[in-house]
């Protein structure tokens, strides 16, 4: 049935941590729940619900989980209690609650007084008892062995021989005993709190065996992916190293070439200066003897003869 109450659910989830966490049912019966929870819990996982509201409390184990659905927070899990009961405070349960509740706390004590007012019953045509081992050696006499010691007496002639002691009280010997009405001891069986205990015991046991496997599976997959891992940064830093080692050497010769070009560029430029420089010094020195031969032309012709001596 349909009822929403607010429920405090703790335990252990998958990962081995304890957890403690407020709820709110949204389907209730008197074996279980269906609740929504934030934490991971699997199917076998013993989990304990307490109803503040109603003051009651119980175990349960997991035995349904739906997946959650996109864009809702947690997801739904179903929960069968160990002991049925009410715990959710329910104003008016169905009537089969009561009538289920009663026959599971009475349990195999009623069982056990219903068979020991009815006996079994004998059916028609069963075979009959086997006898016993006296009447079938008396209708098949046993062979006589040769050189075998003497058959046993009967055991009515050992008893004549040797009259058994009389004890007080007891019937006289041939008269015909007299059995008082006998009844059925009732089968003890384990109570109702022993088989919880049982119960719970078992699911303990469940839970921990689980968590054994999982923790184990657990680490051989964090292995795995540590393995996985580090073989993917093995690759990646060979990489790196290669593609360093690609980018130095185009670095490097994109330096010598750049350099190999600076040093023809500064070479030309100096040899174009160099030509200039003796270019402009050889018209300067050009220059300059051409005028001092001019200077000297015009100083000779400006000088008077010199008169010859004697004349």
């Amino acid at each position: 049935m349909e009822f929403i109450t607010t429920v405090l659910l703790s335990g252990k989830d998958a990962g081995g941590t304890p957890f403690r966490e407020f709820t709110q049912t949204s389907i209730v019966n008197l074996h279980g729940c269906k609740v929504r929870t934030s934490y991971r819990i699997m199917v076998g996982m013993l989990v304990t619900v307490e109803c503040p509201k109603a003051g009651t409390s119980g175990k349960g184990v997991c035995v349904r989980v739906w997946d959650p659905q996109p864009g809702v927070a947690g997801h739904d899990i179903a929960i069968q209690l160990i002991k049925p009961q009410n715990l959710w405070g329910v104003p008016n349960p169905p009537p089969d609650w009561e009538i289920v509740a009663k026959a599971m706390v009475q349990g195999r004590a009623a069982q056990a007084e219903r068979t020991g007012r009815f006996p079994a019953p004998v059916l028609p045509n069963a075979p009959a008892p086997m006898t016993s081992p006296t009447e079938r050696t008396g209708r098949f006499a046993a062979p006589v062995m040769p050189g075998a010691p003497a058959p046993m007496a009967p055991r009515t002639e050992r008893t004549a021989r040797f009259p058994a002691p009389v004890l007080t009280g007891a019937p006289a010997p041939g008269a015909p005993a007299v059995m008082a009405p006998t009844r059925p001891a009732p089968v003890a069986g384990p109570t109702n709190e022993q088989r919880l205990a049982e119960l719970e015991r078992r699911a303990t046991q469940l839970v921990e065996s689980v968590l054994d496997i999982m923790r184990g599976q657990a680490e051989e997959l964090t292995r795995n992916c540590l393995e996985e891992f580090r073989q993917q940064v093995d690759a990646l830093i060979q990489n790196a190293e290669e593609r360093l080692r690609q980018g130095l050497q185009q670095a490097y010769e994109e330096s010598a070439a750049s350099l190999i070009g600076l040093r023809t560029d500064l070479m030309d430029q100096m040899a174009s200066r160099g030509a200039q420089m003796i270019r402009s010094t050889e018209d300067t020195l050009r220059g300059r003897l051409r005028n001092q031969l001019t200077l000297e032309d015009k100083t000779a012709t400006v000088k008077p003869p010199e008169k010859v001596a004697g004349k």
